[in-house]
């Protein structure tokens, strides 16, 4: 009888109705369209072992496509050698499981589109066997990242091909101590892209400018008012607001506790790994008060969270897209959840307070993040020289 399931967060896992987990591979082998399907262990669930089932996802397509090896040698030379692009997924899911899923998900990013599938002297990198990886093969991807584009024709950021890099490097360092072969990183030069300016986005509101914001997100974006409101006046990120349950929520004492973060609506540990008390400005308890004497659904009041979606569930960071679109027309600006964090960490700098208070605040890990949160703008610059 054909197994029905519902999707989970992992691609090709299903989950049946008892609860049982199983995983279903497709693949196109010599013009022939294979197909597998077969049941985890149970006990095994999808967030806590997620690295356990993309294991058993990599093996699967490896036996797909004849490449399980089913009694590997001690000795690593004789070990069968995976392409680049099997031996990365095995990889991937390996590191998974002491990484947040939103770090998973940029790795799995960069390797799918801006690694693995680079042509290079002896073919895609991908496509490679990882013993056919050597020196020259890394300088011809060196050289293809220094002069890559974006779809716009704008080249890429100096910061965002240096990540590319590290990663490349510490995936193929670990690959040559797996099969006991020569490091083709060494001696390799990182990608030079000192031709191309570093570029980040500076742009902050005043104070006057938050108020602004949060008086018209009743009028233009009332059921999502509350959430622009505590980004604006908390600074704090998108998936720690989503995270935030009622019971965390002090408004007569004027703070709350930031215990987790919800990324892409799973519950993990804030971007530190540590939760932190912060303050609730009073034009914010009035805002909350409204928003939890609001009518909610059954299903909102069971989640206990502040900012449920309707079903009750963790939002996602990107629903906030289009409430904040329609806030960057009625201000006359561009606005994102990105920019109030950099605002409130401007605005309190430009008051006098200590990197040290304002970290408590933000939740950076250090001076030097404080530090490239802040914007001087050129009012404040021309007083400052005013004052000489």
């Amino acid at each position: 009888m054909a197994l029905k399931g519902t999707k989970t967060t992992i691609d090709n896992v299903l989950r049946t109705e008892d609860g049982g987990l199983y995983v279903t591979i497709k693949m196109r082998i010599e013009g022939k369209q294979i197909f597998k399907r077969k049941m985890l262990p149970a006990g095994l669930r999808v967030t806590e072992d997620r690295a356990e089932i993309l294991r058993i996802i990599a093996n699967l397509k490896d036996e797909l496509a004849g490449k399980a090896d089913p009694a590997p040698s001690a000795n690593p030379r004789q070990r069968q050698v995976p392409t680049l692009a099997a031996y990365a997924e095995q990889w991937l899911a390996s590191k998974s499981a002491r990484l947040r899923s939103a770090v998973s998900d940029e790795w799995a990013h960069r390797l799918g589109a801006h690694i693995l599938p680079v042509r290079v002297p002896a073919g895609v990198l991908g496509e490679l066997q990882v013993d056919q990886v050597g020196r020259m093969t890394v300088d011809g991807w060196v050289a293809w990242a220094e002069r890559a584009v974006q779809p716009n024709g704008k080249p890429y950021s100096p910061d965002t091909v240096a990540g590319w890099w590290r990663l490349l490097t510490q995936m193929l360092r670990d690959a040559s101590a797996d099969f006991d072969l020569p490091d083709p990183t060494r001696r390799v030069t990182a990608p030079d892209l000192s031709h191309v300016p570093k570029v980040r986005e500076q742009v902050t509101l005043d104070q006057s400018q938050v108020d602004r914001l949060v008086e018209l997100a009743e009028r233009c974006v009332p059921d999502r008012a509350a959430e622009v409101a505590f980004l604006a006046y908390t600074g704090c990120r998108s998936g720690e607001m989503y995270g935030l349950h009622i019971r965390d929520l002090h408004l007569q004492e004027g703070h709350c506790v930031l215990r987790h973060s919800a990324t892409r609506a799973v519950l993990e540990h804030t971007k530190t790994g540590s939760e932190r008390d912060v303050p609730i400005h009073p034009k914010l308890t009035a805002i909350l008060a409204r928003h939890l004497d609001r009518k909610r659904s059954p299903a909102e009041a069971q989640s206990g969270l502040v900012f449920p979606n309707e079903k009750g569930s963790y939002r996602l960071e990107q629903s906030l897209a289009k409430p904040f679109d329609a806030l960057s027309i009625a201000l006359g600006q561009k606005v994102t959840p990105q920019v109030l964090r950099r605002s409130l960490n401007s605005n309190l700098l430009a008051k006098g307070y200590s990197p040290v208070e304002i970290q408590a605040i933000m939740g950076h890990t250090s001076d030097a993040m404080t530090a490239r949160y802040a914007h001087i703008p050129i009012r404040r610059k021309a007083e400052l020289i005013g004052s000489l």
